[in-house]
């Protein structure tokens, strides 16, 4: 009997036990835990870690839209021993549309040797471009009338030990037009974005120096790139010392800058080179200050001055880089801007830069006929650019600014230097009224 009932015990555990490993069975297997994005608070609000890595990223960008309304008017004027003559075109005012869109990403990552970082900046442009000014994608100072859709790469450049690899800022500049509202700035003063190699060392207290080598072709127009400068053969070379603290900054900057051996003007059989560049190299020099007042208000005031090198004053096409005779021609230009806001969410701006050449000699074609210079003159550059605007920030991140700005460019020149037919005085000057109205989002 006993061993009857042991039996029936052993076989209804074991039946409880065959139904619990088949109930267990059944049962969903735990999934593994979801890897949320987390907030990185290294490096300041908006990073967030990559999953998986110990890299901190920021997602961000801008759409500016805006409205222009733009006038100019041209006249020039010529005395020759023959006679004087004058021309004069004022065509009507034009209004035109350019929008742009900014897609900004900030990747960095804590090593033993400092922050690695990594940022990008591409920019798509849209719309129309009319007037005169430093071009938005070359920063040459030309006259320009036609549809600009691009796509554009403004920075993309590597840091890491105190070193930029990249496309980044010039560390020539300082000011860089801050105060210039719109896709369309002010001229007249440095700002260049190329591609650089560049070491800053920081000495504390807010005290830093900077050499670097950088690209050339950044800096000056087509032609001085491929005929003046017979391309690049050195990069240019920059070095900088900077002060950032609680009162504001300064910079002082200088620039080497290579010339090729190029011969202005040739014989009449088109091969004897008459005159050769007479000046190997070029250099820049500038100084800015910026100063900060109770956080309401900033001041900037810079000054440049450059030999041989125009790119360095925003004046790349518009001055050459060796005259003539082959000498280098040298400029100089002082701006600056005050910006005030008398709300949190209202700012006024009076910002404008002065330009001028040293006088330089040109061949001219007196009539046009393209059949080689008539003569030698001398001429030189003026201009000037100001501008003043009235912005609101009705909530965070987005900006509405309505802007005027006035500009002049003048070629003056007298002197008779060489040919058979030289004029005794020449002049050419445009100007240019124009108003902006700009919306921007940023996010």
């Amino acid at each position: 009997m006993k061993t009857v009932i042991k039996n029936v015990l052993l076989g209804s555990v074991a039946g409880l036990a065959m139904v619990g490993t088949a109930a267990a069975a059944d049962l969903p297997v735990k999934a593994k835990a979801a890897e949320y994005v987390k907030i990185c608070s290294t490096y300041g609000a908006g990073f967030y870690y990559i999953p998986g890595t110990d890299t901190c990223l920021k997602v961000g960008g801008y759409v500016t839209a805006d409205t222009y309304y733009t006038d100019i008017d041209f006249k020039a004027s010529v005395a020759t021993p023959l006679g004087y003559a004058s021309v004069s075109d004022d065509p009507d005012g034009q209004s035109y549309f350019l929008t742009r869109v900014g897609v900004q990403l900030d990747a960095r990552t804590q090593t033993e040797y400092g922050t690695l970082r990594s940022y990008f900046e591409g920019r798509f442009n849209a719309g129309e471009d009319y007037g005169f000014g430093q071009q938005i994608t070359t920063g040459d100072f030309s006259f320009s009338d036609g549809a600009r859709n691009q796509a554009v790469l403004k920075y993309g450049y590597i840091q890491f030990a105190g070193f930029t690899f990249g496309m980044a800022t010039s560390a020539f500049d300082f000011w860089a037009g801050d105060g210039w509202q719109g896709i369309q700035p002010g001229s007249y003063y440095s700002d260049a974005t190329l591609n650089v190699i560049q070491y800053t060392a920081d000495f504390g207290n807010g005290f830093s120096a900077t050499i670097a080598l950088e690209d050339s072709y950044g800096r000056e127009d087509e032609f001085a790139n491929f005929s003046e400068l017979s391309g690049q053969q050195v990069p240019d070379i920059v070095a900088n010392i900077a002060y950032e603290g609680t009162w504001g900054a300064f910079k002082l900057s200088g620039a080497w800058h290579q010339i090729g051996d190029w011969n202005p003007l040739v014989g009449p059989d088109e091969d004897v080179a008459l005159f050769n560049s007479n000046d190997d190299s070029g250099w820049a020099v500038l100084a800015g200050v910026r100063f900060d007042f109770a956080e309401t208000t900033t001041l900037y005031v810079e000054g440049a001055y450059s030999s041989g090198a125009p790119g360095y004053l925003g004046l790349a096409g518009t001055i050459p880089v060796v005259d003539a005779f082959g000498n280098a021609v040298s400029g100089w230009y002082v701006g600056g801007a005050l910006i005030h806001y008398w709300t949190p969410s209202v700012f006024t701006t009076l910002v404008g830069s002065y330009t001028q050449s040293d006088n330089f000699s040109v061949g001219y074609d007196l009539l046009g006929e393209d059949d080689g210079i008539d003569g030698i003159a001398s001429t030189d550059f003026t201009g000037y650019n100001v501008g003043v605007n009235i912005g609101w920030i009705p909530v965070k991140g987005l900006t509405l600014v309505l802007q005027y700005d006035y500009l002049s460019a003048e070629y003056q020149g007298s002197d008779y230097l060489y040919g058979p037919v030289t004029p005794l005085a020449y002049s050419a000057e445009a100007t240019q009224n124009r108003v902006t109205f700009s919306a921007k989002r940023k996010f």
